[in-house]
This record gives C-alpha cells, sequence and structure tokens, in this order.
C-alpha cells in the first residue's frame, strides 16, 4: 500500500483551557473536522488519520472521513506530550502495517481556517525543492522583535533598541519578520525519522495570511473565531 503524504491530525481529549476543545462545535462542525474536510479535498480519507487517546473523538473523526487505525496510548496523550513523539508513533503505526508514504503532514485541529489549496501547494513544495527535507507554515510577526523583551520590570532592552536607533521604529521600518504559525507541519518521511524534528537548516518557509493563522488556544480564541464566521470575514470554500 504505497501512499505520498499521510496527513495526521492530533486530537487529544485533556484540554484543560478550553474543556474539550477539538470536539467543542464551532460554526456547523466540530473543531476536529475543520483539519479533515480540508485534507479530504487533496486526499483521501486512507490518507487521512485521526490520532487520538478517545473513542468519542474517533468517532467524531471516522463520522467526517477521517480513519482512525489506533487509539493513542495515554502516555502520549499528557499535557506536555511532544507533537514529534505522537507523529513518530503514528509512523512507526503505518509501517508496521505495511503502508509506504513519503511524506507526513501534521495538521492541528486548533488552526482551523487553513485552505486546503495552501496545504496542496506545501506538499508540492516538499518534492518541488530536492535538498528541502521539512515545510513550515510561518506568518509575519507583529510586533517584531525590535519591541520584544524577557519580562522584566523594567524596559531596558526596549529602551536600549530605541536609543540605539534614535527613536521608536514606525512600522515600515521594521524589518520583516516571521515565526511559526501552527497551521501545517510537513516533513519528507525518512528524513522525519531520521532527525525527529520539522525543524532543521533545510525546513521551508511558507507564508500564511494572518486570518488564516488563527489560533485556538484560550476561550477568547475560540470566541474570535466565532465572530470570524459570523461576520464571513473567512471564506470556507476556501477551507474546505
Amino acid at each position: 500500500m504505497k501512499n505520498k503524504i499521510l496527513y495526521l491530525i492530533t486530537a487529544r481529549s485533556g484540554s484543560k483551557s478550553v474543556p474539550n476543545k477539538n470536539i467543542k462545535i464551532l460554526g456547523d462542525r466540530e473543531l476536529l473536522a475543520y483539519r479533515i474536510c480540508s485534507a479530504l479535498r487533496i486526499a483521501t480519507t486512507e490518507n487521512i488519520w485521526l490520532s487520538t487517546d478517545s473513542i468519542e473523538y474517533a468517532k467524531i473523526g471516522e463520522k467526517w472521513g477521517a480513519k482512525v487505525p489506533f487509539l493513542r496510548p495515554i502516555e502520549l496523550a499528557a499535557d506536555n506530550t511532544p507533537s514529534v513523539d505522537v507523529v513518530l508513533h503514528a509512523m512507526d503505526f503505518a509501517e508496521k502495517e505495511g503502508y509506504e508514504y513519503e511524506a507526513v503532514c501534521l495538521l492541528e485541529p486548533t488552526v482551523p481556517f487553513v485552505p486546503y489549496s495552501l496545504l496542496a501547494e506545501a506538499g508540492d513544495l516538499l518534492f518541488k525543492e530536492k535538498e528541502c527535507e521539512n515545510v513550515l507554515a510561518v506568518k509575519r510577526v507583529n510586533p517584531g522583535s525590535f519591541f520584544i523583551q524577557q519580562d522584566d520590570k523594567y524596559l531596558w532592552k526596549i529602551a536600549e533598541n530605541v536609543c540605539k536607533n534614535n527613536g521608536v521604529k514606525r512600522r515600515q521600518e521594521e524589518i520583516p519578520e516571521i515565526t511559526p504559525s501552527g497551521c501545517f507541519y510537513f516533513a519528507k518521511w525518512n528524513e522525519f525519522k531520521k532527525n525527529k524534528s520539522f525543524y532543521t537548516d533545510r525546513t521551508l518557509s511558507f507564508l500564511v495570511d494572518d486570518i488564516y493563522c488563527t489560533e485556538i488556544d484560550e476561550p477568547i480564541d475560540f470566541l474570535w473565531s466565532q465572530f470570524l464566521l459570523e461576520k464571513n470575514l473567512v471564506d470556507l470554500e476556501k477551507v474546505f
């Protein structure tokens, strides 16, 4: 059974900031359904797996078209479980079951509005760039590091930057900076098994517009996402 990319949606059941966040209804469907439905525009059910520790979540994932070939072990469903370990667990399972993939793509339910066309484009880029090991979604940083320092009582570092610049930089004068957005993480299969990381010196950046990078970590993030949908500020036809 040879396929090109395994799309892995990771959805554990123990969220504390927003209880049962991954199956909380956003718009007309559970949160985890957004990533499944997006992936289904560019892949088949056989290539879209849900990694979860919950039977309830598994049933919801299957309802929306994902394959749930296993329940994730409890030791890989803790608050501090690294995503890398969850991905490697799914990859090991796939290999033992005889699946052959050329790449893996991690999709987190907490970033629901990513257009499927960007997933397809990033996946193509992974194979087009021969030296590339990973493709990571990024977004513009605002504000930039000129206005950022470690938490402290006094703004000594920011003041130092302002003094060196002979004044506060206007936004247009800041050097463009990027940061990982969480929208997607692509990796060539064998390279990820070797590196055990999406971050190497051969990781390509893939810029995504801010509105598609909306990430739900806290209750206010969920309210913001609902607002975006209610005001038709997210084009769901581009998402799924």
